[in-house]
């Protein structure tokens, strides 16, 4: 990087800029300021408002929301840069009753697909835009029929360049998979031809996009089978095999990480309802189904879930003890299944569980007793060996509500009325470790944690609604994953006004939140620094402190560069303040020569 115009800076100037940065980035005293959230909605007209669907795209530059926001009443879409805070509408002009209904942002970041009636009332397409904005093509194409939509729910594939549907193209609701290059009209039918009153009802992509695994009921309607066909060519076969007599395969069939095998189970139809459910696996390619369970009789296999490595899957099950479930774990290629989570004669029943992400452990909730009391456990995900209580003693009638394991499997969070009963709070624990430390600090009488946490992607925070100062208002907080700091980040919020809905985004520096803050029951969006405090050393405003941007800005400063050659080269990607004069500004507030920021 080019830190001087000078054509041949010396050792001297070399030596002094080191030690500038040096100084700034060891002498300097931070200033931790309370952090205000920023609006990125703009302005909306009266009575409109922002939806609960908003997204920030992969690599962090967007947010894309659905809004009012040009006429109330009509929701289009929209885009804003975050670093800029400007914002687009990405959605076409929709006819008169129109509406967007839902969007999906490609994992590269560059296109955003939407479902809307746009050009006609009632009849839902597909489409797809820049995400900067520009021409949509519709990507479901013609319609035979005037009936026909594209149903909610597509997916765009891993990769970026598909994006796969089902729609009453040809006949009214007559429903069949289609699969389109993103950015133009081709759609392609994937299931082939069905048996008269069939439809395909359930698909996944395949993670390396080569394959979309689909539930129709194909040959036989109302017998749901499963198969597979490459994404970009219809070349459908059967995967479930031959099923026994009155048996259907289940909507919630799982592709393997590496794209090898499928898993799914079956279930009893309406001739046999209570039929044992079983549980299979696959090759997507086809191949002869592999029978992972042992039939016993009583309620079968369920909440099924494949290891991230693709070697194992987990399922609870009462194979082993009829009406006794136990969460199992077997190899995805063979019938070889442990329990993992120890057999309790007095269960009551098994909350959810989850897999850690390097397949090593396994969380889950159990009511030991029978008594309405869950406890959270944490075990072997490959070994039969003890599981461990992690949620500690709870208070009498206290239990554990939902839980997350933190991406980088070291602990898991859950949500627990541990020390009052009715009182939920925050804790936090090692992943095999009965340690357990709250996280939300102390509420006032009546406040609760809420339901929907999250843990940041680095697993370093977690964020989380609360009417934790105020009963009945619920705001935003933050807390170090290990530590009991909660900090409020939702700044100040109107008489009755809450934060209803957050994500984290994907680099874990920011939270965007909807909220009513500062006109009761108008829900705006908002982007806040997730840790709450502003840093006084991020001075072109991306919520990070980096060496090569605010540390280098820093250093020129006090070299005595102004304007462009203070700035030059060394702005962040995601930076929100990028004019010289503002950046001098910020530099004068954390050098305390001026005013704060």
């Amino acid at each position: 990087m080019i830190l001087f115009e000078t054509a041949n800076a010396s050792m001297r100037v070399r030596i002094s800029l080191l030690v500038a940065v040096l100084f700034v980035a060891l002498a300097l005293p931070i200033q931790q300021l309370s952090a205000q959230p920023t609006k990125i909605s703009g302005t909306l007209p009266p009575n409109g408002d922002v939806s609960n669907k908003y997204a920030v795209s992969p690599d962090g530059r967007y947010a894309v929301f659905i809004a009012d926001k040009d006429l109330n009443g009509r929701d289009d879409l929209y885009a804003v840069f975050l670093r800029t805070g400007a914002s687009v509408k990405l959605s076409n002009i929709l006819v008169s009753g129109g509406n967007v209904t839902e969007f999906q942002i490609s994992p590269d970041s560059s296109r955003v697909v939407y479902l809307a009636d746009q050009d006609t009332p009632g009849a839902f397409r597909l489409y797809s835009v820049n995400i900067s904005g520009g021409t949509t093509p519709n990507l479901s194409g013609g319609f035979a029929t005037t009936g026909g939509d594209v149903l909610p729910g597509f997916q765009i594939s891993p990769d970026g360049n598909r994006v796969v549907f089902i729609a009453d193209k040809d006949a009214d609701d007559d429903f069949h998979l289609y699969s389109s290059p993103i950015t133009s009209s081709s759609p392609l039918k994937l299931s082939g031809t069905l048996t008269p009153g069939g439809d395909v009802t359930h698909f996944q992509i395949s993670a390396n996009s080569a394959q979309v695994v689909f539930r129709a009921d194909k040959d036989a309607n109302d017998v749901f089978e499963l198969y597979s066909t490459p994404i970009a060519s219809a070349v459908p076969i059967k995967l479930s095999g031959t099923l026994p007599a009155n048996m259907l395969v289940e909507p919630d069939f799982r592709v393997s990480p590496d794209s090898i095998r499928t898993v799914f189970r079956t279930r009893g139809n309406s001739t046999d309802p209570f039929a044992f459910n079983e549980l299979y696996s696959v090759p997507i390619l086809g191949g002869t189904p592999i029978q992972l369970t042992t039939t016993n009789g009583g309620f079968g296999a369920g909440n099924v879930k494949i290891t991230p490595d693709s070697t194992r899957v987990l399922y609870t099950s009462d194979e082993v003890v009829q009406y006794g479930p136990a969460v199992m774990s077997t190899p995805i290629n063979s019938r070889s299944a442990i329990v993992v989570s120890e057999f309790f004669a007095s269960i009551g029943g098994y909350g959810p569980f989850e897999v850690s992400s390097d397949g090593a452990r396994v969380v889950f909730t159990i009511d030991r007793t029978s008594s309405g009391i869950y406890e959270l456990y944490s075990g072997s995900a490959i070994s039969a060996t003890s599981a461990l209580k992690i949620s500690g003693p709870l208070v009498s009638g206290g239990s554990v509500g939902e839980f997350q394991i933190s991406p980088d499997a070291s602990r898991v969070v859950f949500r627990a009325d541990k020390d009052a009963q009715g009182r939920f709070e925050l804790y936090s624990t090692p992943i095999a470790s009965n340690t357990s430390i709250k996280l939300s600090g102390t509420p006032t009488p009546g406040g609760n944690v809420s339901t929907g946490f999250q843990v940041s992607p680095d697993s370093t925070r977690v964020v989380y609604l609360a009417d934790r100062d105020t009963p009945g208002i619920v705001e935003l907080y933050s807390s170090p994953i290990a530590a009991n700091l909660p900090n409020k980040i939702s700044g100040a919020m109107i008489a009755n006004g809450d934060v209803t809905t957050f994500v984290i985004s994907p680099d874990s520096s920011r939270v965007i939140f909807l909220a009513d803050k500062e006109t009761d029951t108008v829900d705006e969006l908002y982007r806040v620094q997730i840790g709450g405090s502003s840093l006084a050393l991020d001075i072109d405003g991306d919520d990070r402190v980096l060496p090569l941007t605010d540390l280098l800005l820093l250093a020129r400063y006090q070299l005595g560069l102004r304007g462009s050659a203070l700035i030059a080269n060394a702005l962040g990607e995601n930076a929100t303040i990028t004019a010289a004069g503002a950046i001098e500004t910020r530099i004068r507030g954390a050098l305390g020569v001026g005013l704060p920021f």
